[in-house]
C-alpha cells in the first residue's frame, strides 16, 4: 500500500462513506424504560431519576462475576472459545473447497487488516474483543471506543461498560455517549466513534440483560452457603451440642465455660478434644453434622449457574463419571459451540463489519469473521480421514497433503476398500461384471470370459426338454426333488410324474414371461 494510496483514503471521504446507509425517516414506536425526555446524563430511565441505580446494578454484577468461581469459569471459557483463532478477514463468496479461486484483497481490506494488527499501544484485537465478550456477559452491554484520522478508523480501545451513559431520544435513536467516572471524569463521544453491542432484551430498549443478571439469584445463594461452609470449616466444623448447667450455677461461671469451650473445643487445631465438664453439667449433641448437604447445595447452585451460561460441565472442570445426559465430549463441543458461542460472536462481527468494514473502509464483497478452531479429538479427525480415504471421497495425495506430506505416484487415483477388497474407481465397471460373474459360477447363466473392456453378457439357456442338466442348472428339477431324482433315472410312479408334469407347466409358464422368451419350451 502506498502514501498515495493511504492519503486518499484518508482525504476521499464522499468515497468511504458513500457505503453508509442513508438517515432512516423517524419512528413512531418508544424504548422501555425511556421517558418523555429520552436518555440523558442524569436520567438513564429505568425507572430511576438518576444513573446511579444502574450503576450500582452494574457493580454488584460484577462483584458477583469475581466471587463466583463458577460465573468467572463459564464467562472466560466462552471468550476464550470465540476468540481462540483471532479474528480474520474472508472472501464473501469462498465456499471453502478452492482458496484458488479467491481475488486479491483489495486496497481497503488491506487498510482493514493493518488497523486490527496494531489497534492501540496497549491492547491487541484479540484482548479488546475478549473484553468485550466478557462484559456482553456480565453486563448485557460492551462498548468499543474508535479513533478516527479523517474519514477512516486508526485505532480501537475498550470502554468501561459501567461509566458508558448513552445519550438517546425517547424512541431510542442513539445521538451520542458520555462516559463519566467514579473519579468524576467525564467524556463525549459522537455516534460513530462508540461501538455499543447489546445482548438480547425480553423488552427491548438500549441495553441488554445479560446471563450474569439472568443468574444473580443462584450465584447469590452459592455465595452465602460458600461462605456458611467456610466458617463452619474454619471452626472444625464443631457439633451442634446443648449444655444444661446445674441450677445453681451462676450467669459468670456460665459464660466461663462458653469461653472455655471456644477456646479449647473450637477450631481445626482443637478437633478431638473431649468436651469436659463439672458440676452436674449435661452435654448433648442436638443434630449430626450436615456438611454433606451444603456440600450437595452448592453443586446444585453450580448446575444452576453453568446452565444460566449455556455452558456444559466439562467446559468449566467439572468431570462426572456416569453422568445421565452429559454426552461425550465431542457433543459437549458441538452443543457448546451452536448453541452458546455461536450466536454471541456472530452478534459482535455483525456491528465489526458495519461499523468498520462497512462505513469506516467501505468494504464489500470482504467480511471480518473468527477463525475457525478444530476441538475434534485426533482420533476422531485420523478416522474421519481414513473413512474418506475408503470411499473414494479423498484420493491418497488429498490425504497426503491434509496431513503435510508430499505426493505420491497413483496418488492421484481414488479408491473403493470394502472390507478386504480394493478397488479403484476407475476400475470399478470390470469390478461390478466380475462381482456378477462370480455371484453366477456354477449355474446355466454362468458367463463366459469376457474379453478385455467389454462387459459381461448373461444369455438364458434353451430349457427345451432334454437340453437341462440338473448339475449346471439348478432349477432343472422340481421342488423338493434328491439329487437321485433328477440323475436322469425315471420314476414311474403317478405322483412322480403328475409333480413332474405340473413344474413343467409352471416352467413354461415363467420362461414366457421372461424378455426374449417364447411360448414352446421345455414339453
Amino acid at each position: 500500500m502506498g502514501l498515495k494510496s493511504w492519503w486518499r483514503g484518508l482525504t476521499e471521504a464522499d468515497e468511504v462513506l458513500e457505503t453508509a446507509p442513508a438517515r432512516l425517516p423517524e419512528r413512531a414506536g418508544f424504548e422501555y424504560g425511556i421517558g418523555p425526555g429520552g436518555l440523558t446524563e442524569t436520567n438513564q430511565g429505568i425507572g430511576a431519576s438518576t444513573q446511579t441505580d444502574r450503576r450500582s446494578m452494574l457493580t454488584q454484577l460484577y462483584d458477583a462475576y469475581l466471587a463466583c468461581p463458577w460465573a468467572w469459569a463459564s464467562v472466560n471459557a466462552i471468550a476464550r472459545t470465540i476468540t481462540a483463532g483471532g479474528l480474520v478477514t474472508d472472501w464473501d463468496n469462498d465456499d471453502g473447497e478452492d482458496d484458488e479461486e479467491q481475488p486479491d484483497k483489495p486496497d481497503e481490506v488491506l487498510l482493514l487488516e493493518r488497523m486490527l494488527a496494531y489497534c492501540n499501544p496497549r491492547e491487541n484485537i484479540r484482548q479488546i474483543l475478549r473484553g468485550a465478550v466478557t462484559d456482553l456477559l456480565v453486563f448485557g452491554d460492551a462498548y468499543i471506543e474508535v479513533v478516527w484520522l479523517g474519514s477512516q478508523p486508526v485505532a480501537l480501545y475498550s470502554l468501561d461498560c459501567p461509566s458508558m451513559l448513552p445519550i438517546a431520544d425517547e424512541h431510542g435513536t442513539v445521538t451520542g455517549y458520555t462516559q463519566l467516572t467514579e473519579l468524576g471524569q467525564r467524556a463525549t463521544f459522537e455516534p460513530r466513534e462508540v461501538i455499543h453491542i447489546s445482548l438480547d432484551s425480553p423488552r427491548s430498549g438500549i441495553y441488554g440483560v445479560s446471563p450474569t443478571q439472568a443468574a444473580l439469584l443462584p450465584i447469590t445463594a452459592w455465595l452465602f452457603s460458600a461462605a456458611t461452609s467456610k466458617e463452619i470449616f474454619r471452626k472444625g466444623a464443631p457439633p451442634v451440642i446443648h449444655v444444661d448447667h446445674p441450677a445453681s450455677a451462676s450467669a459468670s461461671e456460665i459464660n466461663r465455660w462458653t469461653a472455655q469451650y471456644m477456646q479449647r473445643n473450637v477450631g481445626p487445631r482443637n478437633i478431638g478434644v473431649p468436651i469436659t465438664t463439672k458440676g452436674g453439667a449435661a452435654v448433648h449433641e442436638l443434630a449430626q453434622s450436615r456438611t454433606m448437604d451444603y456440600l450437595r447445595y452448592l453443586d446444585q447452585k453450580r448446575d444452576e449457574i453453568i446452565a444460566a451460561y449455556g455452558v456444559p460441565p466439562a467446559k468449566v472442570g467439572i468431570i462426572e463419571s456416569g453422568n445421565l445426559g452429559g454426552g461425550t465430549g465431542e457433543a459437549q463441543d458441538r452443543t457448546f459451540v451452536v448453541n452458546t458461542c455461536q450466536p454471541l460472536a456472530e452478534l459482535v462481527l455483525e456491528a465489526l463489519n458495519f461499523h468498520l468494514a462497512r462505513v469506516g473502509f467501505g468494504v464489500e464483497g470482504w467480511r471480518l469473521k473468527f477463525r475457525d478452531v478444530d476441538m475434534r479429538d485426533s482420533s476422531t479427525i485420523e478416522e474421519i480421514r481414513d473413512t474418506r480415504l475408503r470411499n473414494g471421497s479423498w484420493t491418497l495425495d488429498r490425504y497426503r497433503a491434509d496431513i503435510g506430506e508430499p505426493p505420491v505416484e497413483g496418488g492421484d487415483q481414488a479408491i473403493l476398500v470394502d472390507r478386504q477388497n480394493l478397488v479403484r474407481w476407475a476400475d470399478m465397471e470390470a469390478a461390478s461384471q466380475a462381482g456378477i460373474a462370480y455371484k453366477l459360477r456354477g449355474t446355466a447363466l454362468e458367463p463366459e470370459a469376457p474379453e478385455a473392456g467389454q462387459p459381461v453378457t448373461v444369455i438364458k439357456p434353451d430349457s427345451g426338454p432334454d437340453t437341462t442338466d440338473s448339475r449346471s442348472n439348478p432349477i432343472s428339477g422340481p421342488p423338493g426333488a434328491s439329487a437321485a431324482d433328477t440323475s436322469g433315472q425315471p420314476d414311474t410312479g403317478p405322483e412322480q410324474e403328475s409333480v413332474q408334469a405340473l413344474y413343467r407347466a409352471r416352467l413354461r409358464e415363467a420362461l414366457a414371461r421372461l424378455p426374449g422368451g417364447t411360448d414352446e419350451r421345455a414339453a
